[in-house]
C-alpha cells in the first residue's frame, strides 16, 4: 500500500524536530529503503521511518488537545488499528531495526576520510564516542548515530586544518563525494553543487585529518 497524506505529514514533522537536513535526511531514504522521497515509501515503510525517528526523540503531537492519543504507536499512521509502544506483534519479542547494508556502507565511507591514530580507531570512536557497545555497530539507530558523529568529526578536522571555508577547495574525489553530499546551505550555488571560491589547490588533501 502506498504512503498516505498523514504519514508524509508526520515525516516531514520529524525531519524537522530531529533537525535533519535535506542530505542527511535522504541518506537515511537511500541507505534504509532505496528512495530520494518519502512519497515513493510504502505506507509499510513509512510506518518504520516513524518509529525510527520516534526512537531518536521525535515526539508526535496531535494539534487537537482534548482528542485522546496513543503517542507511538505500530501501524496507526494514516489509519488502523493502534498497537501502543511496547506491545509486540502477536509471537513476537520486542522489534530492534537492524542496520542495513547502506547504513554500514555509508559508516565505512565516512570513516574511509579520516586518518586514524590507531588501527582500531573507528571501533575506539564507537564505543568510546558514540556509546556504541564493542565498537560494532549492530542497530539502525545506532548507525544514524555513528554516520553523525563521523560526519561531524571529519568536518572538525577539515576546518582545524583548512579553514572554515574548506568547502570551497578542491580535494580527491571521496572528500568531492562528501563535500557535494553534505555542504553547508551557504557554499551551494545550486542544489548539489558547492560553490568554488578560490582556484584549484591540487596540495591541499583531506590527509592527516585526525
Amino acid at each position: 500500500m502506498k504512503i498516505r497524506p498523514k504519514q508524509i505529514k508526520i515525516i516531514k514533522m520529524a525531519q524537522r524536530s530531529l533537525g535533519l537536513d535535506d542530505a542527511t535526511y535522504r541518506d537515511i531514504l537511500r541507505n534504509g529503503y532505496g528512495v530520494d522521497s518519502c512519497t515513493s515509501l510504502s505506507a509499510d515503510q513509512a510506518n518504520a521511518l516513524i518509529d525510527r525517528f520516534q526512537g531518536q526523540g521525535f515526539k508526535f503531537e496531535p494539534k487537537t488537545p482534548n482528542r485522546p492519543w496513543k503517542q507511538r504507536t505500530h501501524g496507526n499512521w494514516g489509519g488502523g488499528k493502534s498497537r501502543p509502544v511496547g506491545k509486540p506483534r502477536r509471537g513476537q519479542g520486542k522489534v530492534v531495526a537492524l542496520a542495513s547494508a547502506g547504513e554500514i556502507e555509508k559508516i565505512n565511507a565516512v570513516a574511509s576520510l579520516i586518518s586514524w591514530r590507531y588501527e582500531n580507531g573507528l571501533a575506539l570512536f564507537l564505543e568510546k564516542r558514540m556509546g556504541i557497545k564493542g565498537g560494532k555497530v549492530r542497530t539502525a539507530d545506532e548507525a544514524y548515530r555513528a554516520v553523525e558523529g563521523l560526519k561531524k568529526m571529519f568536518i572538525h578536522a577539515m576546518e582545524a586544518n583548512n579553514g572554515p571555508d574548506w568547502w570551497t577547495l578542491r580535494f580527491d574525489e571521496p572528500v568531492e563525494k562528501f563535500i557535494r553530499e553534505h555542504a553547508p546551505a551557504d557554499f551551494r550555488a545550486w542544489p548539489g553543487g558547492p560553490v568554488r571560491k578560490r582556484p584549484q589547490h591540487p596540495e591541499l588533501s583531506a590527509g592527516n585529518s585526525i
